[in-house]
């Protein structure tokens, strides 16, 4: 106030002075000196030595700033004015000086202090080249850094520390093996620094997968039982052709007269990772179809820690791949021997075997439906939110589901609230198959909230999720997820989430979940152009008609009305035919709507491929109803259908018994699950 104060005593006498013509000078006007000069200091805290400085003072029109680093001072700062200037760290004289109307002025100095704050948070990520174990890549991150130096610790002295920029990846290549230190140095900008060493060990490591394809790698194999001395030299490939164009394998001859167990084995430099699959995968080359082949694994320090299995080629004179699926693995055991014996329990003949690309591989794909059949470690779940899943043994096999395995999450008591799991697929979900996705629940509690995400692996921003609430409790139930709201941005999501009672946090509770598919896929609903049916038996013909009684689980406008025909024959019924065949790979179910007079109907649905009974597949189910003079759905079970391209769907009312004049009327035809 008392700043505006004097403003306004300097305006009107400017305004006086203006007015008198025959004196232009101010030497008559009493102004004093500027008083209680300042200047302000407001330094950012992100080591980029920002500051801001605000000079003020009383009396002062005007300042001039000299920042004290030797950089050009700033003139002619008004009052209540800011400027931005940036220090190097240290400390600085800062001169600021404030002048009045009349041009007199009045300086002080002030003491500027930019101390850096020193990197914190340092994360170093040192990852080794899979493809030359002599090569590491270098990246760090930290808090309030402005750059890096590493040191690779591979100079006995004087090395000279690389310099590293906010988001760089450093590559470097040691000339030899070793335990090297690496260093990576935080830089602030200042004096303050963080520094991280780790210790990296480089050599040439012979590790899953093997491809023979490294030139510094040494792919040494021992013989066993015979020709000890030649092992499994690396060759040019023989036969590059079929599965394995490969330019580089491994050849291993069987010596004539060897010992019936011979063989050839190497030690890994690491163990094999078996926590996601027990199988393991080769690419053989066998002169002979039906020859057995043994895969084992053993640990180095105790080989009666081992598994092994036994599978027969089926080829002969080329490349097949064999699937060894290792029973009893330990998983608190190091795997980290490999044998091979060609044509166990036989000896050898001279015959040669050629081998490539070991490594280990799921015996099945992760892909819709989700059963969790199989080995529990096939299904590589994530956890997040101390979540914790697994696939155990079927808790409760009754009712909805008796299937042997389901998948089980826990959510501990205190478990923050966004606690799930996800499981990434093979191939992304198909939405154009269903926008609809079911799967099965148990729940202790009923009115759980569950919870499906669907997201692009790599871009987790794209992504859509729904819910939906469970009424059971203690019991197995199917529950079914729409997706249909997202339309066209349904794309390519290859990565499920799951979550239960999403936003509330963990009260110990454990959720069990099966069957995980696609909910239901529209045949035909009669709503838009109608089919052109075809009818058999003398009936008469089957037309497209208001729903006659639109109730209960049947509310649509319009149905298919079939009259079975007084006197027509037991097997009459109509049929027609779809545009494409029935996905029964995706689905094993077909559901019908179904409204007779009468109960204790068969009712039977047919599907037939395109040449259907004229030397076609085809595949009936027959199912008895229980509701009459109203709606009832049917589910018809096509698990058992044969392979084929069905194309046409019969229907078949009150089949083994003649027409008398009864209309029946069926609608909303889906694959389900």
């Amino acid at each position: 106030m008392k700043k505006q104060f004097y403003k306004l005593i300097l305006c009107f006498v400017a305004i006086a002075l203006m007015g008198c013509e025959d004196d232009d000078e101010l030497t008559n006007v009493e102004v004093g000196l500027p008083q209680n000069v300042e200047v302000d200091f407001r330094l950012t805290q992100d080591n980029s030595g920002l500051v801001t400085l605000t000079p003020t003072a009383e009396g002062a029109s005007a300042f001039t700033v000299d920042f004290g680093d030797g950089s050009e001072p700033v003139v002619d700062i008004k009052q209540g004015e800011s400027i931005d200037h940036i220090y190097e760290e240290g400390n600085f004289q800062v001169e600021v000086t404030a002048f009045n109307v009349k041009g007199e002025s009045t300086s002080v100095t002030q003491e500027l202090v930019v101390s850096f704050l020193p990197p914190e948070n340092l994360e170093v990520t040192i990852t080794k080249d899979p493809t030359d174990p002599l090569k590491i890549t270098v990246e760090a991150q930290a808090d309030n850094a402005a750059g890096f130096e590493v040191l690779f610790g591979d100079e006995t002295e004087g090395e000279e520390p690389t310099p590293m920029m906010i988001d760089e990846v450093l590559e470097h290549t040691y000339q030899d093996v070793g335990t090297f230190t690496v260093t990576v140095t935080a830089l602030s900008g200042g004096a303050a620094t963080t520094s991280i060493s780790e210790d990296v060990e480089i050599f040439d490591p012979l590790l899953f997968p093997i491809d023979f394809e490294s030139s510094t790698v040494d792919y040494t194999f021992f013989n066993f039982g015979g020709g000890e001395g030649n092992g499994a030299p690396v060759i040019d490939n023989p036969d590059p052709s079929g599965i394995n164009d490969s330019p580089k394998v491994a050849s291993y001859t069987k010596p004539s007269g060897s010992e019936v167990w011979a063989g050839t084995s190497t030690t890994l430099n690491e163990p094999i990772d078996f926590s996601t699959t027990t199988t393991v995968a080769m690419d053989v080359w066998s002169p002979a179809a039906g020859t057995p082949i043994l895969f084992k694994v053993e640990n180095s320090e105790d080989n009666t820690l081992f598994s092994e299995i036994e599978v027969n080629t089926t080829a002969a004179n080329q490349w097949e791949t064999l699937e060894f699926t290792l029973p009893n693995i330990d998983q608190s055991v190091d795997y980290d021997v490999i044998a091979i014996f060609f044509n166990f329990n036989t000896s050898g003949t001279g015959e040669t075997y050629f081998f490539d690309n070991l490594r280990t591989t799921q015996p099945f794909e992760i892909n819709f439906p989700l059963d969790f059949e199989g080995n529990p470690i096939a299904y590589p779940f994530s956890d997040f939110g101390d979540a914790q899943t697994s696939v155990i043994a079927n808790p409760d096999q009754s009712g909805e589901n008796m299937s042997a395995q389901v998948a089980s999450t826990l959510r501990p008591q205190g478990a923050p609230n966004f606690a799930g799991t996800f499981i990434d697929l093979e191939n992304p979900v198909d939405f154009s198959v269903s926008t609809q996705i079911s799967l099965k629940v148990w729940s202790p509690v009923p009115n759980t909230t569950v919870t499906l995400k669907f997201e692009e692996i790599g871009n987790s921003s794209n992504s859509v999720e729904q819910s939906t609430t469970t009424t059971l409790d203690s019991a197995w139930e199917t529950v079914t997820i729409d997706f249909s709201s997202f339309g066209s941005s349904l794309t390519v999501f290859n990565r499920m989430v799951v979550f239960f009672n999403l936003g509330q946090d963990g009260a110990g509770n454990q959720y069990f979940f099966d069957d995980v598919n696609y909910g239901s896929f529209n045949v035909q609903d009669f709503e838009g152009a109608e089919p052109t049916f075809t009818v058999f038996g003398n009936i008469d013909p089957t037309e497209v008609v208001a729903n006659p009684n639109p109730t209960g689980v049947n509310t649509t406008a319009q149905t298919a009305k079939l009259t079975k025909t007084a006197g027509s024959e037991v097997w009459a019924g109509t049929f027609f035919e779809l545009s494409e065949p029935l996905d029964l790979d995706s689905f094993s179910k077909i559901s019908v709507k179904t409204h007779a007079p009468i109960t204790g109907a068969v009712v039977k649905l047919k599907i037939e491929s395109q040449l259907g009974d004229n030397g076609g597949t085809t595949h009936e189910v027959d199912i008895t109803n229980t509701v009459a003079n109203n709606w009832e759905e049917l589910v018809y079970d096509f698990s058992a259908a044969p392979p084929a391209d069905y194309v046409r769907i019969v229907i078949f009312f009150d089949f083994g018994n003649a027409g008398d004049g009864s209309e029946y009327f069926f609608d909303e035809i889906k694959l389900v699950n």
